[in-house]
């Protein structure tokens, strides 16, 4: 039978930690935000909507570090640089209109993501690249809702 070295079990317990504490401040600052731009938006369906994609997007990287252990899957490491991209778009979109209230929260995810990779033996790199062109694309998409409606 073979152990597991101390080491790797309390990386992985801070990696959960870190991103369950990433999705509670998400979902503290989202709900805190729809409650004071709820009537002081004249498009508000469209904030609102971020707003609930922040949470899905922080719940998705959360549970992709619940893997089980199942080996160095690639999709599974990079889910977490996918989260960070995302949510690292967002926090310099909106830090023109509602502050720096995403940063915690990607600090948060990179934090996790980075002890992933380094537990998994995963290549950072690569990962980082990932997460700028996810949050290029995220930027991309925000733009283009923007100028449509």
């Amino acid at each position: 039978m073979q152990t597991i070295p101390p080491r790797i079990t309390s990386t992985r317990t801070l990696e959960r930690f870190l991103s369950g504490l990433g999705v509670a401040v998400c979902l503290i600052v989202c709900l805190r935000t729809w409650q004071v731009f709820n009537d002081q938006q004249p498009l508000w369906p469209l904030p609102a909507l971020y707003l609930l994609e922040m949470i899905a997007v922080s719940l998705i990287g959360w549970l992709s570090l619940y893997d089980h252990g199942s080996g160095p899957s690639p999709l599974v490491g990079a889910l977490p640089w996918v989260t960070v991209g995302i949510l690292a778009a967002f926090a310099v979109m909106g830090a023109w209109s509602i502050g720096f209230l995403f940063f915690p929260v990607a600090l948060l995810f990179v934090i996790s993501a980075v002890l992933s990779d380094r537990r998994r033996g995963q290549p950072i790199a690569v990962h980082v690249g990932v997460c700028g062109v996810v949050a290029l694309a995220q930027v991309g998409l925000m733009v283009l809702v923007i100028q449509v409606l």
